[in-house]
């Protein structure tokens, strides 16, 4: 056994960095994202977290899921999980760090990009010669499923589930997976994640893409029809994946966000799980050309 001198101290601390959403990061919670090199904007650590302050939102069983005002900070709790979000600095306390992981790469970085003054929608995006097309839907709508297709087709992954852009209007690649719900007898069978989906991985981009054209999955679209003006600001605002107010301007930043793409993108409309892949090619095609 080896007996360290007792002026050196053992921190039991690894930091991993990692990119997420643009974001570099060191982290001493293990996140399931590859190791990279560069500038850190935010670390996240682990600490001890109380859930206090101004309550912002609250819900009950089953998710349990608050979350709080504490000066520049906000506290998102779930049932034995808490993070304190600050734009350069998030403090976990969690017990369950698969679970803690899960939550910080997707709902709690919306919390991380808003303090950045970045907005998100909730979608998938594929790349296909430098073009993306982005399929937003509520959960269940098939806009992953969609996704997936045009992958088998040629087209690569840009983000699954949480989509955020750069200043040019380019989305933002995610991590490197997509996320099913697990069933028996086709390609989403395995071990779920914590989050309770399979994890997919398909071949990514690794670099932000301009939107070709987007796509929402929503079930007062009976076919599918272009979208403009009004309707499609309005359908897009629909598709916030983070509906909560957490940081100043929001409001102003999240119209800003739609009117651009809607002056800029295709907007389309579309019944939940109506399109094929064929069709979503075709819309591609079309606005690309």
């Amino acid at each position: 056994m080896v007996v360290l001198p007792k002026h050196i101290t053992v921190l039991p601390v690894c930091y991993r960095h990692s990119i997420l959403f643009g974001l570099g990061v060191t982290s001493e919670l293990e996140l399931p994202l590859r190791q990279s090199f560069g500038p850190a904007q935010v670390e996240v650590v682990f600490g001890h977290v109380v859930a206090e302050g101004v309550l912002l939102f609250q819900t009950d069983d089953p998710h349990q899921f608050a979350c709080y005002q504490q000066g520049h900070a906000v506290i998102v709790v779930w049932s034995g999980i808490r993070f304190e979000v600050a734009p350069e600095r998030v403090v976990v306390d969690a017990e369950d760090h698969d679970t803690a992981a899960h939550l910080l790469v997707s709902a709690v970085w919306s919390v991380v990009l808003a303090a950045h003054q970045r907005e998100s929608l909730h979608g998938s995006a594929v790349e296909h010669k430098g073009h993306t097309v982005a399929i937003l839907g509520a959960s269940g709508s098939g806009k992953s499923t969609a996704a997936h297709a045009l992958i088998k087709r040629g087209w690569r992954l840009v983000s699954d589930d949480l989509l955020t852009f750069d200043a040019d209007l380019r989305v933002v690649p995610g991590p490197p997976w997509m996320r099913f719900l697990p069933s028996h007898g086709d390609a989403w069978s395995g071990t779920p994640d914590a989050g309770g989906k399979v994890r997919v991985q398909p071949p990514v981009s690794s670099h932000p893409a301009p939107i070709a054209a987007i796509v929402i999955m929503a079930p007062e679209h009976q076919r599918c029809v272009r979208l403009s003006g009004t309707s499609a600001a309005a359908a897009l605002l629909q598709q916030v994946y983070n509906p909560l107010l957490t940081h100043p301007g929001q409001v102003h930043r999240r119209f800003d966000l739609v009117h651009a793409l809607v002056d800029r993108i295709p907007i389309y409309g579309a019944a939940p799980r109506s399109l094929s892949v064929d069709q979503l090619v075709r819309i591609s095609q079309e606005t690309i050309a």
